[in-house]
């Protein structure tokens, strides 16, 4: 067999590297310092179905976590500014899912909306109020609600007067990897 050339397709050859690359994860986090005490944080996530995601943070890596934001779908990045000088930071973020429901609203003499639904879900995190301003083309989270609430009370904004308002009961998904960044200064 010594001296023996063996042929193999040129294709076999081009898929080998591809194969043991791997398929990056659904869900990646990524983030930079853009200043010594500003965070740009960007993330992609692949998977269908994902209604949006919430944005957390903390400096210790056991927690305690906080809620930075809670992000509509379209949104892909996030800048945390104005950071505390030499601390560490952790990030991570979790999808969330689930339908969506059109409250009942009444309005007060003060403006304020009240909101009623009937909460159907079952085994949700909470509940989210999403805002569509008159022109706008998205929803965006606009408060967190516990589960099982079925009202709330809302006043808009000067800008949010004739939005639409929708209810979506939410599970969190699985957590993506965490980004641990360090401030300067």
């Amino acid at each position: 067999m010594r001296g023996r050339l063996v042929a193999v397709p040129a294709a076999l050859i081009l898929a080998l590297p591809a194969c043991s690359a791997g398929t990056p994860p659904a869900l990646s986090l990524t983030g930079a310092l853009t200043t010594p005490t500003d965070v740009d944080l960007r993330w992609r996530d692949t998977r269908p179905g994902v209604a949006g995601h919430v944005l957390e943070f903390a400096t210790e890596e056991a927690g305690p976590w906080t809620v930075l934001q809670y992000l509509a779908p379209q949104v892909t990045t996030y800048r945390h500014p104005d950071l505390m000088p030499h601390t560490t930071f952790h990030y991570r973020l979790r999808p969330y899912t689930g339908p969506t429901t059109r409250p009942r609203r009444t309005t007060g003499p003060d403006g304020a909306q009240h909101l009623t639904w009937t909460d159907r879900a079952r085994g949700e995190d909470g509940h989210l109020l999403e805002l569509r301003p008159r022109d706008g083309d998205r929803y965006d989270p606009v408060a967190v609600l516990a589960p099982d609430t079925e009202a709330t009370d809302f006043l808009p904004l000067p800008g949010e007067r004739g939005a639409a308002y929708r209810v979506r009961a939410f599970v969190l998904g699985e957590r993506s990897g965490v980004v641990r960044l360090t401030t300067g200064e």
